[in-house]
């Protein structure tokens, strides 16, 4: 290969960088365009409780009352339920409230008891379970745990104890 043919390899190569960053650059500033309104970027551990209560706005021991409806909630079609709320570990949430469940996640069983982590929706008549999660159904909150942080903290605690250490020791990962 002579020098020519050498730096126009050299040229092509570059420009094949910088046109590859432009695009990436592209796709990642236009990301509301191209993302569904249910697609998020989690910045927690969904399966670590102390991170979950670290994002939520409310943590909170409910029974599920009745099915609400469907509702669009900022773009994302959600399924509303009314939750009897019996015990809060974060938050002050109180009595009846709405609960909204993107479309697509596990239905909400009627008269089943749940630990939900939720973040208020602007309208702050609707309380939206966070993204990647799932209320954890429970029957009694004495009950032992049936599942857990993967540090195994879960081990010997009783529902209502361990979501009171998992609010205790939150996780703020958003900065």
């Amino acid at each position: 290969m002579n020098s020519l043919q050498c730096r126009l390899a050299l040229a092509a190569a570059g420009a094949a960088v910088v046109a590859g960053a432009s695009w990436g650059v592209y796709r990642t500033t236009d990301v509301a365009e191209t993302m569904s309104a249910g697609e998020a970027v989690t910045l927690y551990d969904v399966r670590d409780a102390r991170q979950v209560a670290g994002t939520a706005d409310d943590v909170f021991a409910g029974t599920v009352v009745n099915h609400a409806g469907q509702r669009d909630i900022v773009g994302i079609l959600s399924v509303l339920y009314e939750v009897r709320v019996e015990r809060r570990f974060k938050g002050d949430l109180h009595g009846t409230v709405i609960v909204s469940s993107e479309q697509g996640a596990p239905s909400l069983s009627r008269g089943t008891s749940y630990v939900f982590a939720t973040g208020r929706v602007p309208d702050q008549r609707t309380h939206a379970v966070l993204l990647e999660t799932s209320p954890t159904s429970f029957t009694s909150l004495s009950a032992p745990i049936r599942s857990g942080a993967p540090d195994g903290k879960a081990a010997g605690r009783t529902v209502a104890e361990y979501w009171s250490w998992a609010v205790e020791h939150e996780v703020n990962v958003s900065g």
